[in-house]
């Protein structure tokens, strides 16, 4: 799920520094309300029940909208210009992922000691609630702040063209049922196969 949510990130981080990103005033709210929804999103999930098979993928779309989050708020600090951009962008993406699996480090056993205490599925519960909680309460404010922005139309003007946005998303979309396709063999290979070892 991290290496999913990293790749997926990176792939807007990329287009981000291309400048194959649409500009305006509307953008950045626009992308914090979506990383608002995706983490009450993923915190309702964990409370009605998550289907693990398929979190990787959900991760990895989140892992997008994530990206573009990024590159707003770093792009300014950032030297993602000159010569030297790739670099600056597989170390940025390196470093997340670093940091990424340092928090992991922390945070896991101190939810295995949290289970001696608290049973499972009421720890899961509390902490989903509270993530939900300051999930809907960041989404509000960002959807305030996108309200009083003009938001683009689909034409030329919002520096990206009707035909572009057409190609992008159906890019997006076919590359999405290759690799569902792509991961439900492998995973049915892996099932079957654990089958046999079984038997």
């Amino acid at each position: 799920m991290i290496t999913a949510f990293t790749l997926a990130h990176s792939v807007t981080l990329f287009a981000s520094a291309f400048h194959l990103v649409p500009k305006g005033a509307w953008f950045p709210p626009f992308v914090e309300v979506a990383i608002a929804c995706s983490i009450v999103w993923m915190a309702l999930e964990n409370m009605v029940g998550v289907d693990l098979g398929r979190r990787w993928r959900i991760t990895g779309l989140f892992g997008l909208v994530h990206g573009f989050g990024f590159s707003n708020a770093l792009g300014q600090s950032l030297q993602f210009a000159g010569s030297h951009l790739l670099l600056s962008l597989f170390s940025f993406n390196v470093g997340i992922e670093i940091g990424q699996l340092c928090v992991l480090a922390v945070m896991l056993p101190a939810l295995a000691l949290l289970r001696r205490v608290v049973p499972a599925r009421v720890g899961v519960f509390v902490l989903s609630g509270a993530a939900a909680a300051i999930g809907g309460n960041w989404m509000w404010e960002r959807w305030r702040v996108l309200r009083q922005v003009e938001l683009p139309g689909v034409d030329g003007a919002s520096g990206v063209s009707v035909p572009v946005w057409a190609a992008l998303v159906l890019i997006a979309c076919v590359g999405g049922w290759a690799l569902a396709r792509w991961t439900g063999r492998k995973l049915r290979t892996r099932q079957a196969s654990v089958r046999v070892g079984r038997a």
